[in-house]
């Protein structure tokens, strides 16, 4: 008899884990079927949706191809000698380009990517959970560019020094400028946010009294 309470008080852990670590794995299932009950399979959206979801889907699927591309172009572009480093010659464009401004157009490339990959995530996480809408298409049009600008423009800040736990030096390489590019352009909303509460601690809100 003791024997057998010490074995279920081994399976409970002792506290009642086991009710704890089933309701936590029920709420995981959830998560994984959208909140939909078993053998629900049916679409949430009509026709009309899904044109307008598999168009957004094209959109970003072409500009994640169309960045990929142009990074596989500057990994494979010959390159020349240059004052102050080797130029690269695009074999696309068929353009010379010098390092330090290969080195933003990466940079921003990379952001570009960030941003793509991003609102791919969003897309499928709306289209599963039932919460995509028709008037979402702006956000998901603009975020790509977006990400892209607050990418070479943070790039900007960090190799301007003004930024005093990052090294100037911290985008010199081609691996470091890619990561931090696309680091920078998937988390832009947070960037943005983060350049928000500073402004806001400098110089204050609209409407405050002097």
């Amino acid at each position: 008899m003791g024997l057998q309470k010490e074995s279920q008080f081994r399976a409970t852990g002792g506290n009642g884990s086991e009710a704890n670590s089933a309701e936590v794995g029920h709420q995981h299932i959830e998560e994984l079927n959208d909140d939909r009950a078993i053998g629900d399979w049916k679409s949430r959206f009509c026709g009309a949706a899904w044109r307008q979801i598999i168009a957004e889907l094209l959109y970003l699927v072409v500009l994640l191809s169309l960045g990929t591309l142009a990074l596989l172009d500057a990994a494979i572009a010959p390159a020349l000698p240059h004052e102050g480093g080797n130029a690269y010659v695009s074999t696309l464009l068929g353009i010379k380009i010098n390092p330090d401004a290969l080195k933003w157009i990466a940079l921003w490339v990379a952001g570009l990517l960030g941003g793509t990959v991003f609102a791919l995530k969003w897309l499928y996480h709306s289209v599963g959970k039932g919460l995509w809408n028709r008037d979402r298409i702006l956000w998901r049009l603009i975020v790509p560019f977006n990400s892209a600008t607050v990418s070479i423009f943070t790039g900007f800040l960090f190799s301007s020094g003004a930024v005093p736990f990052l090294k100037n030096e911290a985008l010199d390489t081609p691996l470091m400028t890619l990561a931090f590019g696309f680091i920078f352009g998937y988390f832009s909303d947070n960037i943005l946010a983060a350049l928000q509460n500073l402004a806001q601690k400098i110089f204050g809100t609209l409407g405050q009294s002097d």
